[in-house]
């Protein structure tokens, strides 16, 4: 077990004697407890000299909250959660409080709980002598992690999707795969916690030692999280709208390779039917072909004469036989920009009165 206390100026290793500093309720201070694993008995053991009763401490034992906030004598318990370090699911952070001090228990996203505490640590001090709003002021920095991840994610979304217009490769559709996976873990994760929150913190006034300033606390928590859970739906929208471009690229690329195949295929096959028919041994025709004029005639004018015909034939029919096929999201949004342009340009007035060249 790892802990550390933090009493508005200092951050330093936890020690038993501060246990019972805290239980004197005075100074107010943060301490955040990392377990050696999922059941570590110290920090129950700890969490009880700390003056928490045995039910409050083993909640920190669970490995799922739903969100639950709820009051038992006058220690408080609820959770929130913090971006992973690795960038996989996020991870719970149980907290606990009471008049003398807020308490966090957590299994791993170091990163997120020092950018929190980073964020925290100028007005700690003035928060700390009236502490009524610092449980919701703490959680919704932790949370922050989450709101920055999500950033994260959508701007890598957006710079890839970007490239995928301009062209594909297979890696990409690998790297959005990887970006999905944090999504979806988000997505099954905070959309509970949100609505199992709102229905605990209908109203946050009746929790014991909340003062205005704490309930306004908890209510902006509230909001931001379902602010996330909105973030979320939006990133996943945006992995998805980059796969269904991937693909539409890709089927465009494979369409226009057919279309190459077809046309290739159209051109040859008047040379086709002719090596097919001047191919069969009947005697007449061999007699009728043993000249050098019936070789150049029929082996070279008539098979070149055949593909520059069929190339006229299929340019005259709008077929294009050349040049790099257009970008079907360019093509799309030029398109769409000069249809624009064209609305808005003013069109000369017809009706208005001659002027007097004199």
């Amino acid at each position: 077990m790892r802990a550390t206390i933090f009493d508005g100026t200092t951050v330093r290793p936890f020690d038993p004697a501060d246990a019972q500093a805290l239980t004197t309720k005075t100074p107010y201070a943060w301490v955040d407890i990392v377990p050696a694993g999922p059941r570590d008995p110290q920090v129950v053991s700890l969490l009880q000299g700390m003056g928490f009763t045995d039910i409050v401490a083993s909640y920190t034992t669970r490995t799922y909250s739903g969100g639950m906030f709820q009051a038992f004598g006058d220690n408080m318990v609820g959770s929130t959660y913090a971006a992973a370090d690795s960038g996989d699911s996020p991870v719970l952070v149980h907290c606990i409080w009471n008049s003398g001090c807020f308490v966090t228990v957590r299994q791993g996203a170091d990163e997120a709980m020092a950018k929190a505490l980073e964020d925290f640590k100028p007005r700690a001090q003035q928060l700390f002598t009236s502490p009524g709003p610092v449980p919701g002021i703490l959680m919704q920095l932790i949370l922050d992690s989450i709101d920055r991840e999500l950033t994260d994610l959508q701007t890598r979304v957006g710079v890839l999707d970007g490239q995928i217009i301009v062209t594909t490769n297979p890696a990409q559709l690998s790297e959005l795969q990887q970006l999905r996976v944090p999504v979806e873990a988000l997505g099954t994760t905070l959309p509970g916690y949100a609505e199992n929150l709102s229905e605990s913190l209908v109203d946050p006034s009746s929790l014991p030692g909340m003062d205005a300033a704490g309930v306004q606390a908890l209510q902006t928590y509230a909001a931001c999280v379902n602010d996330i859970v909105q973030r979320i739906d939006s990133a996943a929208g945006d992995v998805r709208s980059a796969i269904q471009d991937y693909q539409g690229q890709v089927s465009a690329v494979q369409g226009n390779r057919i279309n190459q195949l077809t046309l290739v295929s159209i051109i040859f096959l008047p040379i086709t039917f002719m090596t097919g028919y001047f191919g069969m041994n009947f005697q007449w025709l061999v007699n009728s072909t043993e000249s050098v004029a019936s070789y150049l005639i029929l082996g070279l004018i008539a098979p070149i004469v055949a593909i520059i015909v069929s190339m006229w034939l299929l340019r005259r029919g709008g077929f294009s036989l050349g040049g790099r096929h257009a970008h079907r999201f360019r093509t799309r949004r030029h398109a769409a920009t000069a249809a624009a342009a064209a609305s808005t340009t003013p069109t000369p007035a017809t009706d208005a009165p001659a002027t007097d060249a004199t």
